[in-house]
């Protein structure tokens, strides 16, 4: 079985065995930084959104879509792109439930392999970078999708943290704090960027009490 069907099996049973996998807890879709006390990037990337026209928006590896439906609520037309059958699926139904539907498109399709079809404004690839051995074609096509003034937020697993035995199920691929992804917006404007060492793992229960390491960062595209 290939790296790509075993993330595919592994992530469509996690989401089939949970109503909400990811951000259970109530105020997933809140538009105000303050709501969100134990997630720097989201409050991050509200206050930096504040103020800003809308437009469009890219969430690569999107999950059951809480970050692509909070932009959808703030006005921008997202398209939500997720390698998981299931959580395609499951992002449409929470899409509809917070009446962000209109706002919404859904590509059930691996990230490495999707082709925007213009700009976005704000490109978001968050807790993906990991799973995918070839950050480098992933960041390009996040930065060639991105208008001029445009912000990526991106946050994978560093290796700051060796990858718990737990995490075996699947393969990972944990970027260096001065790898990959903090070289590759060299050229941009690092508008926030925090490496979270050896946090407890709180976001879901299925496995057994482990750490990680996180890369968060969000950078400006101010061009040349």
């Amino acid at each position: 079985m290939s790296d790509r069907m075993r993330v595919v099996d592994y992530f469509d049973g996690v989401y089939a065995q949970h109503d909400r996998f990811w951000w259970r807890e109530p105020g997933r879709h809140a538009l105000h930084p303050e709501a969100y006390p134990f997630s720097l990037l989201t409050q991050q990337t509200l206050r930096l959104l504040t103020g800003r026209p809308t437009g469009r928006a890219l969430d690569l590896g999107a999950g059951e879509g809480a970050d692509a439906i909070r932009l959808a609520l703030l006005g921008y037309e997202v398209d939500a792109v997720e390698l998981s059958p299931i959580a395609s699926k499951k992002i449409r139904a929470f899409a509809q439930e917070a009446n962000a539907s209109a706002k919404l498109r859904v590509f059930a399709d691996d990230i490495r392999d999707f082709t925007p079809d213009g700009i976005y404004d704000v490109v978001i690839c968050n807790g993906v970078l990991h799973y995918i051995e070839d950050k480098a074609a992933v960041i390009s096509l996040m930065q060639e999708a991105t208008s001029e003034g445009g912000i990526n937020v991106v946050s994978l697993w560093s290796s700051y943290t060796p990858v718990p035995e737990c995490h075996e199920i699947v393969p990972v691929y944990c970027d260096d704090e001065d790898g990959v992804v903090t070289s590759s917006y060299q050229s941009w404007t690092t508008e926030f960027i925090y490496f979270d060492r050896n946090k407890a793992e709180t976001s879901h229960s299925d496995l057994p009490a482990h750490q990680h390491s996180h890369l968060k960062l969000i950078a400006s595209n101010h061009g040349a």
